[in-house]
């Protein structure tokens, strides 16, 4: 089960910032360079909005819009929802099943974001998942 804090799974991650006003094809050139599945999306230094691979297909291609054309700021999902870095995993994966995508926002404790992603918990992490989560809303149900 994902007992790690999210604070040592961001530890040393590469971050990739857009700015509102940037284009996708640049934030999805910085992404493939950088090897990672979003961007945060950042206005005057913060925080709007992340862009990921589903925001590219659904918004950009899907639609037949031209990445060189388009700023990130207009097909990023906003609000992204953020857990604080002292939160376990557990609540990363429950929030990722909750609300279906693959990227959470981390905010870190100095200050500034990090991001988890589906990818980070290895199966053996996932195993069990469902049943603590069926034991969790049963305990709250009791309550």
């Amino acid at each position: 089960m994902p007992q790690r804090k999210l604070r040592d799974i961001i530890a040393n991650q590469q971050l990739i910032h857009a700015d509102v006003a940037d284009t996708v094809a640049e934030t999805v050139k910085r992404m493939q360079t950088a090897h990672v599945g979003c961007a945060l999306i950042m206005d005057g230094g913060e925080l709007k909005g992340i862009f990921t691979g589903s925001n590219l297909m659904n918004r950009v291609i899907n639609e037949g819009r031209n990445p060189h054309h388009i700023p990130v700021g207009e097909v990023m999902t906003p609000g992204p929802v953020c857990l604080r870095c002292s939160d376990l995993g557990f609540e990363a994966v429950k929030r990722m099943r909750e609300y279906g995508f693959r990227h959470v926002v981390v905010n870190r404790a100095e200050g500034g974001h990090g991001v988890v992603s589906v990818r980070d918990f290895p199966g053996e992490e996932l195993d069990g998942f469902d049943e603590e989560l069926a034991f969790e809303e049963k305990l709250w149900e009791e309550m």
